[in-house]
């Protein structure tokens, strides 16, 4: 029995929480140049209407997870092995935010820490939070949402009030054309961080709310300021370091809030940005987290979904640890190899299959989307 609620304005949160998490940290469409906040807007569509797929199957089967109705669409054996590959992917995704985050801590603040000790204490803190049951956690994120944007207000407040910002540095516009946009584009945007949104598929069922156009307008309003705010940070970043530099750079944000300096009395903000960026981290993951351990409660019959909790989070640790050599390693992976070997077939290949066999099979499927016995309440 389902017994998680998440009503209309933690659904919302958690969607603009979950898209900033790790996208704010890397340099995401940098391959455009000064263009990259362009790229960005243009993933931000794409996941938009990638998003769309996924709420039309939330809407074919209301009361399930995807994890559930793959075993609808194609019967156990074969929506088992579906299901599994999901878990697989979700894991995947933890892992590498995870791993993001570690390096982050140990680039900015934990310098001779080992990694692993980082990312143990946070897996830590989130199987606790966890424990306590996901209700805690979406509440807590509205009052991580709040801090998020006071922080984010006063940090734009600072940049502008240093002056430093070149706005010569983002043009001209577009100065070599559209196709480097493109290229520099797709398909990192679309499937980083926007394509993600695939996860939400496991988040879908819990949803209070019984009006599903309402649901499904606050979840694009939620992916268009996501895209919106990524864009203008990096613009903001490019009008700060320059193109070249902000390319170059590990962690760009990072960077460029590090060069405020008012009056020799407010400066080294850079912490401030890091301890925004673990507050992102640390909800992101969380996410996937979750919907890591009720994928393998769906597929194993596990009732008791904390038994996982434990289990998965070592997995987690180990993981983010041997999942690359270096940071290097990690992001070009992350930002070369993974969008089209990984995110393009669980994001866009398998569920416009999923889409395909419902549309072929709606009449013999449609009572299982009011089936009694997958009920909420």
């Amino acid at each position: 029995m389902k017994t998680i609620k998440i009503d209309i304005q933690q659904y919302f949160i958690i969607i603009v929480l979950f898209e900033l998490g790790s996208a704010i940290l890397v340099g995401l469409g940098m391959d455009a140049g000064r263009d990259a906040w362009i790229a960005i807007l243009l993933g931000m569509i794409c996941g938009m209407v990638l998003f769309l797929g996924y709420f039309f199957l939330y809407k074919q089967f209301p009361e399930q997870s995807l994890t559930q109705y793959v075993e609808i669409l194609f019967g156990k054996y074969v929506g088992k092995l579906f299901a599994f590959l999901y878990l697989m992917y979700f894991m995947y995704l933890a892992a590498r935010v995870l791993r993001d985050f570690g390096s982050l801590l140990l680039s900015a603040v934990f310098v001779q820490t080992p990694i692993i000790v980082v990312n143990a204490l946070m897996i830590a803190t989130i199987v606790y939070v966890l424990k306590l049951g996901f209700e805690v956690l979406v509440r807590t994120g509205e009052i991580i949402f709040s801090l998020v944007v006071l922080l984010g207000v006063i940090l734009a407040v600072l940049v502008l009030s240093a002056d430093l910002m070149k706005y010569n540095y983002l043009l001209p516009v577009l100065g070599q054309g559209f196709f480097p946009v493109l290229k520099a584009a797709f398909p990192v945007t679309p499937t980083f961080p926007f394509g993600e949104m695939v996860v939400f598929t496991m988040l879908f069922p819990y949803l209070k709310t019984t009006k599903k156009t309402k649901a499904l307008t606050v979840g694009l309003f939620a992916i268009m300021l996501s895209g919106v705010i990524l864009s203008v940070t990096v613009a903001m970043d490019i009008a700060i370091l320059g193109g070249h530099v902000a390319t170059h750079v590990y962690f760009p944000l990072l960077a460029a809030v590090a060069k405020i300096n008012l009056g020799e009395f407010i400066q080294r903000l850079d912490a401030l940005v890091v301890f925004t960026l673990i507050i992102g981290g640390f909800f992101k993951i969380s996410v996937l987290f979750y919907v890591a351990v009720k994928a393998t409660q769906d597929i194993f019959g596990v009732k008791d979904e904390k038994k996982l909790i434990g289990p998965i989070g070592i997995v987690l640790i180990l993981s983010s640890i041997v999942i690359a050599a270096n940071y290097v390693e990690h992001i070009t992976e992350g930002l070369k190899i993974v969008p089209h070997f990984i995110h393009i077939p669980f994001q866009v290949v398998l569920p416009s299959l999923f889409i395909i066999v419902c549309l072929m099979r709606r009449k013999k499927l449609k009572h299982f989307a009011s089936s009694p016995s997958t009920s909420t309440e």
